[in-house]
């Protein structure tokens, strides 16, 4: 059976519509005897330490150069990525705040993403992602639609699939949404979301 990571980073608790999502989809893959062991991330719980000036350079040394100092700062990192290399498969919810993802889940991004562990350079410069063979799932909510926005204002589902490829080597990202959460009388089927799966 495999295994799931579940990323939660709206700080709405229970009211949050990405985490039901987000919930939606996690069910939805036991039903199918698709996963069997789940482990839940909320980034509101365990908030990602934001970047300063010490972390920011442990992040951009190789692992075999960093001491016990470096070791200690990047305990969150650690963590984190050891989740991520130990799934199979990553539901990942968001709300869209402002055209883009949660500032929680933009966090944990930067956390994540480090050289010589997410993603290695090749001698010509270019970058090998390291994750391979999962498959991310990505629920995110919005008050809006996207039918009431240009195509270029679509920020999330791009970024997500842009940082994931050039930082991880995950390529497989399948968007769901939950749209007009802040429409009056708003009911989510989410069972209807999420038929595809």
């Amino acid at each position: 059976m495999k295994r799931a990571l579940h990323i939660i980073s709206s700080g709405r608790g229970e009211r949050s519509y990405s985490r039901a999502l987000g919930t939606a989809i996690i069910q939805k893959l036991i039903g199918k005897n698709e996963i069997g062991t789940v482990v839940e991330r909320d980034l509101s719980k365990s908030p990602p330490p934001l970047l300063d000036e010490a972390l920011v350079g442990e992040f951009y040394k190789l692992p075999e150069t960093i001491d016990a100092k470096g070791k200690q700062l990047l305990t969150y990192a650690d963590t984190i990525f050891n989740e991520m290399k130990e799934a199979d498969i990553i539901v990942i919810g968001t709300p869209m705040y402002n055209f883009g993802i949660s500032g929680l889940l933009k966090a944990w991004i930067d956390q994540l993403v480090r050289v010589g562990i997410t993603y290695t350079y090749n001698a010509d410069g270019t970058r090998t992602g390291c994750l391979l063979n999962k498959k991310v799932y990505l629920a995110v909510a919005s008050g809006g639609r996207l039918s009431y926005w240009p195509e270029a204002y679509e920020f999330v589902e791009s970024y997500i699939k842009a940082v994931f490829s050039a930082y991880t080597g995950i390529t497989d990202v399948c968007t769901y949404r939950v749209e007009g959460t802040a429409e009056q009388h708003v009911t989510v089927n989410y069972e209807e979301i999420i038929q595809s799966i």
